[in-house]
């Protein structure tokens, strides 16, 4: 990890590694990922219309276990939180063309009142598995809001939040946030459904 990494994630809250898996990583976890949703489809709950969730791929397919200490975000997780990291979580997402948010703009955790240094308790790590646009509910933050001591302001649409940002990627891509970053998913406009990995890490003693 390098020192603009570091000071990217710092003052950001977010960093964005390109081509973080490579093309037949792609394939091994999309073809698990199809096996789960045709044979364990009842592990999968609905997260919103047209979008569902599974907490349980681990439990049958090996290809996902790799992504837990993939050597292209976890030298970076142990560059932004040192050793003192254990893995939570990990879950697939996956929604179908023409799906509402099923995210709406949130924090992980929300550590309003605490001081902003010592707060890194929790990083989440995504894995994009098919290419996301802004148009097919493409991952959004507001750089920055890791630090912010307030609390989110209302908006009637994900894409009316002021200051935000589209994170789009090809399939491979990686996003590492902070937990206290403001995030949410947009909607989905296009006829390509997103498919991504979402991993979270946090302090042993949690």
């Amino acid at each position: 990890m390098t020192d603009s990494d570091l000071y990217n994630f710092d003052t950001n809250g977010y960093l964005v590694v390109e081509d973080a898996l490579n093309s037949a990583e792609i394939t091994a976890i999309n073809e698990a990922l199809d096996r789960e949703w045709t044979t364990r489809r009842d592990t999968f709950y609905t997260r919103s219309d047209n979008t569902w969730q599974s907490v349980r791929a681990m439990e049958v397919e090996t290809a996902f276990d790799d992504l837990v200490i993939h050597p292209s975000v976890f030298e970076l997780l142990k560059g932004i939180m040192s050793d003192d990291i254990a893995f939570s979580e990990l879950s697939v997402i996956l929604k179908a063309p023409g799906a509402d948010s099923h995210a709406r703009w949130h924090k992980d955790v929300d550590y309003q009142g605490a001081p902003m240094s010592q707060s890194l308790l929790l990083i989440s790590c995504i894995y994009y598995l098919s290419d996301v646009m802004a148009d097919s509910a493409c991952f959004a933050v507001v750089p920055g809001s890791h630090r912010f001591n307030r609390s989110l302001p209302a908006v009637d649409h994900v894409n009316d939040m002021p200051a935000h940002i589209p994170l789009t990627g090809k399939a491979g891509a990686a996003i590492l946030f902070h937990c206290n970053l403001w995030h949410a998913a947009y909607p989905s406009r296009s006829d390509q459904a997103r498919r991504s990995v979402h991993i979270y890490y946090c302090r042993p003693w949690m």
